[in-house]
């Protein structure tokens, strides 16, 4: 089990002597996250480090899982789309679903003596409606709200009033509209996880093998749930002119996280989409160990998104010295610095050249790479996670 001791080779013995020395007023402090799902997106990921690192500096920490049928998670796949711009109908049973979902859980879960209850992004919204309120309780919202649909926007906020603090991972996506304090707190990878550890490359070539993936040609890849705001389609257009210039392959890599309904309709159509090509790869296969492997051997990893609350997986690629080619949306341009680490782009042809001149320049690339690793590790590691995490709790339990 990892400990915060394991990081000093990465962040240094005295960043990891400030996290323990700031913990300390909030040692047996009890703090509860709740989110919908244990596998699958970034908000998982972020938990299974964070909750284990928060308590061994002392805060005891918990993580309940929001349970629902597939009717729940259809409507607030609905919600997540809408809070980024998606028109929604917002029909009486939908509403009655998600309350009644919420009220079910309450029941489950008996967090009422927390000293503080963070509650993860739309799904477990209105828990706080269930529960006699005696601690400071936190939204955390990792979408990006700089656009959300009117309607759905109206109805949430009742909600999000009744909470003490929102967390947004960026200052654009702060709501003038809500009267409650914001912090900002943007996510972070963590670097000792399998995705993200250090792999040795002979290692890196025989794994991806297993998955039809030769070294033979360059590699470009994108690593993403299979999600319309991922503009999966867009990465393959681009990929068709990027292939006119350069011999090379795309794959496309990605999870079905259980509170998204719609990624195996997207798979399926990209698979009708692909076929009869041989130097695109597409899988729905993306266990950890397999996302760092092919981040490593790829030349060029693309983020392609269209709306994007932060993607983690720029990061990750970062982390691993690889430049990468993004959409200029959401949190993306705090990761990356256009023509630094990378490419922000806007279209479809936009990213189809930017990759093909990274292509063609080999010692670009790796300059880019080697400005990646130190931008990640000065700025979106979890280290620097937990510290934002341990003021923020000092600041709303006054320790």
């Amino acid at each position: 089990m990892r400990s915060l001791n394991d990081y000093k080779g990465i962040t240094g013995e005295k960043e990891v002597q400030k996290i323990y020395e700031e913990s300390s007023p909030l040692e047996n402090k009890h703090v509860e996250h709740i989110n919908s799902t244990f596998y699958g997106g970034g908000v998982a990921e972020i938990l299974s480090s964070l909750v284990l690192l928060m308590n061994d500096v002392g805060i005891t920490t918990g993580w309940r899982l929001l349970k629902g049928h597939p009717d729940f998670f259809n409507a607030t796949k609905r919600f997540h789309n809408a809070l980024q711009g998606s028109s929604i109908v917002l029909g009486e049973n939908t509403k009655k679903i998600y309350l009644e979902t919420n009220e079910t859980n309450s029941i489950f879960m008996h967090i009422g003596l927390a000293d503080a209850i963070i509650v993860h992004d739309p799904h477990p919204l209105p828990l706080i409606n269930f529960y006699e309120k005696k601690q400071p309780w936190i939204w955390r919202c990792h979408i990006d709200l700089s656009n959300p649909n009117p309607g759905l926007w109206e109805y949430l906020k009742q909600f999000i009033l009744k909470y003490d603090s929102a967390i947004v991972s960026i200052e654009k996506y702060k709501k003038q509209d809500l009267t409650l304090p914001h912090y900002i707190i943007p996510p972070s990878i963590d670097p000792l996880t399998n995705k993200n550890k250090l792999i040795p490359d002979y290692v890196v070539k025989k794994y991806i093998s297993k998955f039809g993936i030769d070294s033979d040609k360059p590699i470009i890849s994108q690593i993403s749930r299979f999600d319309k705001w991922k503009d999966p389609l867009g990465v393959i257009k681009a990929f068709e002119i990027i292939q006119k210039e350069v011999d090379c392959k795309l794959v496309l890599l990605g999870s079905m996280a259980t509170d998204d309904p719609e990624g195996h309709i997207i798979f399926e159509n990209l698979l009708k989409k692909v076929k009869g090509n041989p130097n695109i790869h597409l899988i729905n296969h993306a266990d950890d160990f397999l996302v760092n492997c092919l981040q490593r051997a790829s030349d060029i990893v693309i983020q392609k998104s269209i709306k994007e609350g932060f993607g983690l997986t720029v990061t990750e690629a970062l982390w691993k010295g690889k430049p990468v080619v993004a959409g200029n949306v959401g949190g993306i341009p705090l990761q990356l610095i256009d023509g630094k680490n990378g490419y922000l782009v806007n279209s479809i042809r936009e990213c189809a050249d930017r990759t093909v001149n990274l292509l063609k320049n080999p010692k670009l690339r790796e300059e880019m790479g080697k400005f990646g690793v130190e931008h990640v590790r000065r700025n979106f590691l979890i280290t620097r996670h937990l510290m934002d995490y341990i003021r923020l709790l000092k600041d709303q339990l006054k320790a």
